[in-house]
């Protein structure tokens, strides 16, 4: 046995259900990695990348962003009462085409968020 190239001298274990075993192996399939292997990478990821926001809070986020500026968009053009079908259909589909690049705007003028 070869030592390894790191030391790992503490050793954290959990039980997981049924459907959170699949949803592991589900994620695992096709990679050289053991679920336990896996698990620890996936802390570990979260510890030194500070992912931030989670798949579904990221969705939330970016839908939140496109809702954002439509209410704006929306607003201003009542406002001038200039409110169109067609300059609101160009609008919402400008939010669905934009909508990351909207998001990183708003991540990089809040300097406390990350994406």
């Amino acid at each position: 046995m070869g030592k390894r190239e790191t030391d790992y001298p503490h050793t954290i274990s959990f039980r997981v259900t049924d459907e959170a075993w699949l949803a592991i192996q589900k994620e695992i399939a096709g990679s050289n990695l053991a679920p336990h292997e896996w698990c620890r990478k996936a802390a570990l990821d979260r510890l030194t990348k500070d992912f931030g926001l989670s798949k579904s809070e990221r969705l939330l986020f970016y839908y939140s962003i496109r809702m954002q500026y439509l209410l704006t968009q929306g607003f201003q053009l009542l406002a001038e009462k200039n409110l169109i079908g067609e300059r609101w259909t160009e609008i919402r589909a400008n939010a669905k085409q934009k909508a990351s690049e909207l998001t990183n705007q708003v991540l990089a003028s809040r300097c406390d968020l990350k994406p």
